[in-house]
């Protein structure tokens, strides 16, 4: 790490963004100026207009410039990471509750023809019009419209090249002035033309990113081109390369400001497989993982894609960035992935080229509108209907005509077919709603769009999955379990009488609690009978969901994951005792793996659990979240050890997975003493976070979960 590097990255530990009342005032100027305009065109004008007139600044020794709105720099103190979303809004008395969007921009086709290739794009559909289409004025608009977005924020980028012309002419020192001539050349040039050099290609990448702040895609894939190019020609020699990659990452890590010091932002993805199937890594994506190594950001989130040709020192290489605790990488497996994508639909070569965005969602970049959790469904919940625990959720099944397990299962298949109504009915309500609003800069930066001639949440987008996510499945499928062997196996107790003491929150039945606890099957241990129930309740709920269709078309897809909302947490905090001897209020489990304690017999065990799930039903947002001795990373043996265990998993079945290298005493004393560990990253749900950040009970949490010796 240079000086230069070493100074960003200080200052931007120090961002915050705190809105910019100048901004705000050109917004409303070109609102007021554009109020008689038709509603498409007017949006895009009021959107070139802030870009051709907001304040923009260039910072001393920056090498890639650009910044959103409202950035600020100085002495900022970090604001606790909610543990859920306080108040949330949830859909259906906690059985559902919605979340947000993803989207990750077609950096390809920007980086290949620029913007004015998207703007040809455009202009060709609109000649290839007929007189007699219906909604001919509305596609002429909406055509329109998007010519006027790119052309609106090309002009913000020869902004900041302008201004590096102008603070190149003032400034005193030779390489900076040459450094702010090379800065207005390529903001000049780029992204309104495909750029054509290294420098040139980051600058362009970061302006890709800044039209839609999410996920940075693909990263070492775009970049080597012309990585290779210039190297081999000596236009940069690999310090150059490095020095340009921590101004990017730092850049991505300031975006949301520093006192954001968690969540699900900007996650970017490294590795993977190329169209044809062969390795996609290459010296960028280590030059990636060294500089996410030294740096020690939690942002930009970085995974690492798996595949059986990925090499063996590259996985290793990722496993040792681990040791600084930044919270990155993770590792997603595409032989387990791609082929569950191609399942719903999409084409091979597409299925090859996903990134990952958010917490651990899938999506295909720049040509999708699925990128997100549509909403989180809590499943253990569906059971307590069933009993007859949630009145406002219905009546509740007869119980004493669930005579049998068999029976009682039937029940809770019931009750997932008018949950996935529900869910379905959800989508629909807020999709409609959304489609009245085109949201034209991801109509621009997202494939098929514009052939469409149909807003990115209009349809539009060439693949439009509808993403839930259900939480709990451990805890569902160990509750089944314990009500098989308990109820109907042994006849320790009746139906009624276990119900009974749920609904005391087990008072009084201790005795029976720990029975349950410690005595009955629990996923992961690599117990076949539970683990068999784990696998059929996501094939169960997949199957209902999938007799619905989406709004925007596509297919219902779902996957496990708590999210940045941890809807482990708030899903847990609102539902009751549950068969399995969870009290009232406890957490859910937090991610595909075992409920936090339950999972005994070692890593292998839980691993081997959810190899068993069926991911090719799961395609997108899934997390395991495995925490592990720290000191199985002291020694060189122990990266091989860990590395190992993740190639294992993933051939073995496994999709994705999070490693937590922290020990019990560790979080500890971090909770005792927060301003001494104020660096502690750890994995929470699906994204990392700051572990004295944390709201008490998230700490609590992640210090209940199994520490595993691999």
């Amino acid at each position: 790490m240079n000086e230069r590097v070493r100074k960003l990255r200080e200052e931007a530990l120090t961002t915050s963004v705190v809105g910019d009342p100048d901004s705000d005032r050109v917004w409303s100027e070109g609102a007021a100026l554009m109020a008689d305009e038709p509603d498409l065109v007017r949006d895009a004008k009021v959107f070139a207009y802030h870009c051709q007139h907001r304040p923009i600044s260039i910072r001393g020794d920056e090498l890639i410039v650009g910044a959103r709105p409202g950035i600020s720099y100085g002495d900022v103190a970090p604001e606790p990471v909610p543990c859920g979303r306080q108040g949330f809004d949830n859909a259906w008395h906690g059985m559902l509750a919605m979340a947000g969007n993803h989207t990750t921009v077609d950096y390809d086709s920007i980086m290949e023809g620029g913007l004015e290739g998207l703007i040809v794009r455009a202009e060709e559909r609109k000649a290839r019009l007929r007189p007699d289409e219906a909604d001919l004025d509305e596609k002429q608009r909406f055509l329109d419209g998007l010519v006027i977005v790119a052309m609106g924020y090309a002009d913000l980028c020869r902004r900041y090249g302008d201004l590096a012309g102008e603070m190149a002419a003032q400034a005193e020192g030779v390489q900076r002035k040459q450094e702010l001539a090379e800065i207005a050349g390529h903001c000049r040039h780029t992204p309104m033309r495909p750029p054509r050099t290294f420098r040139e290609a980051c600058q362009c990448l970061w302006f890709c990113f800044l039209l839609v702040p999410d996920a940075p895609g693909r990263v070492d894939q775009y970049l080597h081109p012309f990585y290779t190019r210039d190297i081999e020609s000596g236009a940069i020699t690999l310090d150059d390369a490095k020095e340009l990659f921590s101004c990017l990452w730092i850049k991505y890590f300031e975006n949301p400001g520093a006192n954001q010091p968690g969540g699900a932002i900007h996650h970017l993805t490294l590795g993977g497989v190329k169209a044809d199937g062969s390795d996609a890594s290459n010296e960028v994506t280590r030059i990636c993982l060294e500089v996410t190594e030294q740096l020690r950001l939690q942002r930009p989130q970085v995974g690492l894609r798996w595949n059986r040709d990925t090499p063996e020192g590259l996985l290793q290489r990722a496993v040792r960035v681990l040791r600084v605790r930044c919270g990155s990488p993770d590792f997603s497996n595409d032989e387990q992935i791609v082929p569950a994508l191609v399942r719903t639909g999409i084409a091979l070569e597409d299925a090859r080229d996903f990134s990952l965005s958010g917490c651990n969602e899938v999506i295909i970049a720049g040509k999708a509108q699925m990128g997100s959790v549509e909403g989180f469904v809590n499943m253990p919940l569906i059971l307590r209907v069933v009993l007859g625990l949630e009145p406002e959720l219905g009546q509740g099944a007869d119980l004493a005509r669930l005579t049998t397990f068999d029976l009682l299962w039937d029940a809770c298949e019931a009750e997932m077919d008018h949950v996935a109504e529900t869910a379905h009915q959800v989508s629909v309500d807020r999709d409609r709603n959304s489609a009245q609003h085109p949201d034209l800069i991801c109509s621009l930066a997202v494939k098929d769009c514009i052939e469409n001639i149909k807003g990115y949440t209009q349809g539009g987008a060439r693949y439009n999955h509808c993403n839930w996510d259900v939480v709990g499945v451990a805890n569902l499928a160990d509750s089944l379990a314990a009500i098989r062997r308990v109820v109907f196996e042994e006849h320790a107790c009746s139906l009624a009488e276990l119900v009974e003491a749920m609904r005391s929150d087990w008072e009084g039945r201790e005795p029976l609690r720990l029975r349950i606890a410690n005595e009955c099957p629990h996923f992961g241990n690599d117990d076949d009978e539970v683990d068999a129930l784990a696998a059929r309740v996501i094939e169960a709920f997949s199957d209902h969901l999938k007799r619905r269709t989406p709004y925007r078309g596509g297919e219902y897809i779902f996957g496990t994951l708590a999210g940045a909302e941890n809807m482990h947490i708030e899903f847990g905090r609102i539902t009751g005792a549950t068969p399995d001897g969870r009290r009232g209020g406890e957490p859910l489990a937090d991610s595909m793996g075992a409920a936090q304690g339950r999972d005994r017999r070692g890593v292998t065990a839980l691993l081997n659990s959810v190899a068993k799930l069926p991911h090719r039903l799961l395609p997108t947002a899934s997390t395991l979240n495995v925490r592990l001795a720290p000191q199985l990373l002291d020694a060189e043996e122990g990266v091989a050890r860990i590395a190992a265990l993740i190639r294992a998993h993933f051939l073995g079945g496994g999709q994705q997975m999070q490693l937590n290298l922290v020990d019990r005493q560790m979080l500890l004393d971090a909770q005792e003493n927060p301003d001494q560990h104020a660096g502690l990253m750890v994995r929470v749900a699906g994204y990392s976070a700051s572990f004295t950040s944390l709201w008490g009970d998230l700490q609590a949490e992640i210090i209940s979960r199994t520490e595993h010796v691999a």
